[in-house]
């Protein structure tokens, strides 16, 4: 089974989005931005506090709204930078393993490599890091027949 494609940066940012979450439906960023923004509203009732409380409500905002937007701006910058990220990928699957070609760099992977796939609504995840994957997205196969074919054949060879 071979499959041809390019990524685009949204795509492989949205991969990533779907892997940082995929434990939590929460943000990281909510909880703590939550946690300063009542303690801001707390300092304000406590009286004589207002500047700092106001630096910790402002503070708080900052975190629920820049995180994201500093991780998709990280996430993008890295993407600009790496010239691999934007060129053709040839992956082909077999039970001996997954052979990746972008570029001129191409890797013989066997499976035992990776610990686990995820399977997001757009692809398929294989993991082998902590927050390191490879992203094959459904697009790139023929038909739901090949997308069923890589399912099971990632299925058996790894934990799901």
């Amino acid at each position: 089974m071979t499959i041809n494609f390019f990524l685009s940066w949204e795509e492989y940012f949205a991969a990533q989005e779907f892997f940082r979450r995929r434990g939590s439906k929460l943000a990281p960023e909510y909880p703590l931005g939550g946690a300063l923004l009542v303690a801001g509203v707390v300092l304000l009732f406590m009286g004589d506090l207002g500047i700092f409380a106001a630096a910790v409500l402002i503070l708080g905002l900052m975190v629920v709204f820049a995180a994201p937007l500093l991780r998709r701006w990280a996430s993008r910058r890295k993407w600009l930078r790496e010239p691999l990220y934007q060129t053709e990928h040839t992956v082909a699957a077999s039970d001996d393993g997954v052979y990746f070609q972008m570029g001129k760099i191409e890797s013989n992977l066997v499976w035992h490599y990776y610990q686990r796939f995820v399977e997001s609504p757009e692809g398929f995840l294989l993991v082998y890091g902590g927050e390191s994957f490879n992203y094959l997205p459904k697009r790139a196969f023929a038909d739901a027949e090949s997308i069923a074919q890589f399912r099971a054949l990632a299925s058996k060879n790894l934990k799901h």
